[in-house]
């Protein structure tokens, strides 16, 4: 679906590709503020650390995520300008770049990936060195993902057929 424009393809607006770049552009802007927001709330004297490690721990990983967001942010006209048709997804296509006169490549989920890893341990970081009782964490944590384990659909609400036993 490219659209020839003076010898430049460019992916169709109809292109679900499109879209979920867009919707990954939101979502990665989004949590990059809320990742500013956190690390300066963090670094200001109005939060209690009960550990000083800890806390440079929190601020540590917020600002590597603060960086890889402002990597992913960067790749993502690169990912819209160099997709082709026979991407399947907006995370396989290798964006090719140079940064002074090397040529280098990248995948959205080399900067995207780091960046979400460490909001949650900077989060985490955060939690175990502002509460009281850190153990609660693990409970509420497998309380969570057991949720989310049981949630899945059916298969039939996934339309899958079911299977014979």
């Amino acid at each position: 679906m490219t659209v020839e424009s003076g010898g430049v393809h460019a992916m169709s607006t109809e292109d679900g590709r499109v879209a979920a770049l867009e919707s990954f552009k939101d979502w990665s802007n989004y949590l990059l503020v809320t990742t500013v927001a956190a690390a300066g709330w963090i670094a200001s004297d109005n939060v209690t650390f009960w550990s000083t490690p800890l806390k440079s721990a929190a601020l540590w990983s917020l600002g590597v995520s603060i960086v890889f967001g402002i990597l992913a942010l960067a790749l993502v006209p690169l990912v819209a300008q160099q997709m082709q048709d026979s991407d399947q997804s907006i995370y396989h296509v290798r964006v090719c770049f140079k940064i002074f006169t090397r040529q280098c490549h990248a995948y959205l989920t080399q900067a995207c990936r780091p960046q979400h890893v460490t909001f949650i341990v900077g989060i985490a970081f955060f939690c175990l060195g502002t509460v009281q009782w850190p153990w609660l964490g693990l409970l509420i944590g497998a309380i969570a993902a057991a949720f989310g384990w049981f949630s899945k659909p059916t298969k039939t609400e996934r339309n899958e057929p079911p299977t014979s036993s």
